[in-house]
């Protein structure tokens, strides 16, 4: 099962990288993001350090459920999950591919809060 997840969270990695680019220029609906965030949901329980970004993830994807988006929130739950994308990337057990997409897509969501 521990090779599942490692799977399951290297494939979320991969995915929102490939839609958010980096960030700068991302076009994601609503939709898109929901659809990001339950991945996520289901590929980080159980991880040690991720219990911070799981609250944060389902507070954004209850909150983009909701049909009426308020950039402020959005643009906060994302700045901290970058924050604390950006915290786990230092952890020992990150082997160096991972921490450097991890990197990445701290600077991304960043980058795409500007959008917001």
């Amino acid at each position: 099962m521990e090779g599942t997840r490692t799977t399951l969270e290297h494939r979320m990695l991969n995915d929102t990288l490939g839609a958010l680019g980096d960030g700068s220029h991302a076009k994601l609906s609503a939709e898109q993001g929901i659809l990001l965030l339950e991945g996520w949901l289901n590929a980080l329980p159980g991880d040690v350090g991720a219990e911070r970004i799981l609250a944060e993830v389902t507070a954004l994807r209850d909150h983009l459920k909701t049909g009426q988006p308020d950039g402020e929130k959005i643009r906060h739950w994302l700045l901290s999950m970058a924050s604390h994308t950006l915290a786990l990337s230092h952890e020992p057990s990150v082997d160096p591919t991972t921490m450097n997409q991890l990197k990445q897509l701290a600077t991304a969501l960043r980058s795409f809060t500007n959008q917001i």
